[in-house]
């Protein structure tokens, strides 16, 4: 057998870590490809094109376009979670409900073309992606909202094992629902002022800052803080 046979195919990657960083470029050109074309519009020849790969690169790393944007949506959730939980550990940041709230709400506002995939991707899940993908993204968003929950109760003891990825579940239900119902897409733009609608034409910011506030006053307020040594 030639010595060339034996050599690995150009351009693949083969570590662990190469293999990481190709699937980080794999989604990074498609967040922009989503963001100028949204999501209907682009297609995994465009995202290979866009990442600088081949086309079967990209189906070595995700079977079908509805995984590549649940891939995005579990690195836009890991992100937000990784940012409430530092503030969470910073000993300047106040532990009361109004506080917490507030932060956890310019957290989700940090990056809110994600949301867009995030609704998409819900939606896909009902129906396009397959059940495994779909079952292993719960998993990791049940894992890290249960490890994040547990650092929430260990700042308020007094609440319940469990209670604390609860809460977090409720803010992560609410910001999506939040968006959806004040869909500020150009199909519904033209009809923000009509009649009957005017409860939904609200600022998403100033709302979903009131909803955290309204969330997290609630479970905590009245709870005895466990003071960092």
């Amino acid at each position: 057998m030639p010595k060339s046979a034996l050599r690995a195919p150009r351009n693949r990657a083969i570590s662990a870590e190469a293999k990481f960083e190709r699937r980080g470029q794999i989604l990074h050109a498609a967040d922009e490809l989503l963001k100028r074309h949204g999501y209907s519009a682009v297609s995994v020849a465009e995202v290979a094109k866009q990442a600088g790969v081949a086309k079967g690169t990209v189906y070595l790393y995700f079977k079908t376009k509805e995984e590549i944007y649940l891939g995005l949506h579990q690195l836009w959730v890991d992100r937000r979670l990784d940012a409430f939980a530092a503030l969470l550990q910073d000993s300047r940041h106040s532990h009361n409900g109004t506080a917490i709230g507030t932060a956890m709400a310019e957290v989700m506002l940090s990056d809110v073309h994600g949301l867009v995939t995030a609704s998409t991707c819900h939606s896909l899940m009902e129906t396009q992606i397959e059940i495994e993908a779909a079952f292993e993204f719960k998993l990791k968003l049940a894992q890290r909202l249960g490890t994040l929950g547990w650092q929430i109760e260990q700042h308020f003891p007094h609440l319940t094992p469990g209670s604390g990825a609860r809460l977090l579940v409720r803010a992560y239900a609410t910001t999506l629902g939040l968006w959806q119902l004040m869909d500020t897409s150009s199909r519904w733009r033209e009809l923000e002022t009509a009649v009957g609608l005017e409860v939904f034409n609200a600022d998403f910011a100033t709302e979903l800052r009131a909803a955290m506030i309204a969330l997290w006053r609630g479970a905590l307020d009245d709870l005895p803080i466990r003071k960092s040594r």
